[in-house]
């Protein structure tokens, strides 16, 4: 059973996440605020902090660099805001994950386990490969940093996770069930459209630094592959 310490002012919608974090077999402490939060991070030692952005008692930054470079915990953030450049602010910072409101608690829990074997080590690679380049992309799994040209592009842990699986094996087709197993594990409900999902993020995420980048392919009804043609990881 993981620890997860919520900071969400919506009381309602705490509740909600509470009953999906109960669900899935995690212990959830509750604040409205994170000062109140603080004190509690230090004597709870939870495994994962989900926190609202818009927060109105402190800086909801500094709470966030302290929470990770103090503490050392992984950070969840929610905001209001979709916005991509708050979101690269916020993994940059050293979030974990950012979820845009609204979301369904389907994908909450979901991000919340991913977020939660993100952190904890590894064992299912038993390859020691921690940096990937192909092309112009490069991808370094201990820094979780993926760069296009020298130029970071700012994946969700998730994202980086599936990036990773389908990048490291070029030409070889993978069902949509493959890179499921393999990014979230076999202990958590997602559904094969989640998968969609993140791709569609990493294509929109890299083309924004790359805009003719085709390395990932769809291949309907097989799932997808990352390219080993030159011509499609190129700068």
């Amino acid at each position: 059973m993981s620890k997860i310490l919520l900071i969400e002012p919506d009381r309602h919608h705490m509740m909600a996440m509470q009953e999906v974090l109960l669900h899935d077999g995690h212990d959830s402490l509750c604040h409205v605020a994170p000062d109140t939060a603080l004190s509690d991070l230090a004597r709870q030692a939870p495994d994962l902090v989900v926190m609202e952005l818009r927060q109105r008692s402190m800086d909801a930054l500094n709470v966030i660099e302290r929470i990770t470079n103090t503490f050392g915990i992984p950070v969840v953030v929610t905001s209001t805001t979709a916005s991509a450049t708050e979101e690269a602010m916020l993994l940059r910072l050293g979030a974990d994950d950012y979820l845009a409101k609204p979301f369904s608690m389907r994908v909450f829990g979901a991000r919340v386990a991913a977020a939660l074997r993100s952190a904890a080590p590894n064992h299912r690679d038993a390859d020691d490969l921690t940096v990937i380049q192909r092309g112009a992309l490069r991808l370094d799994r201990l820094r979780h940093e993926a760069r296009w040209d020298g130029t970071e592009v700012a994946l969700t842990a998730t994202e980086f996770n599936v990036l990773w699986i389908v990048a490291q094996r070029p030409g070889q087709v993978l069902s949509r069930a493959n890179i499921l197993d393999l990014a979230y594990g076999g202990d958590v409900f997602v559904t094969d459209r989640s998968i969609d999902s993140q791709i569609k993020r990493i294509r929109r995420k890299i083309r924004e630094v790359a805009p003719d980048f085709m390395a990932i392919e769809t291949l309907y009804g097989l799932g997808y592959r990352f390219s080993d043609s030159p011509e499609a990881v190129a700068a």
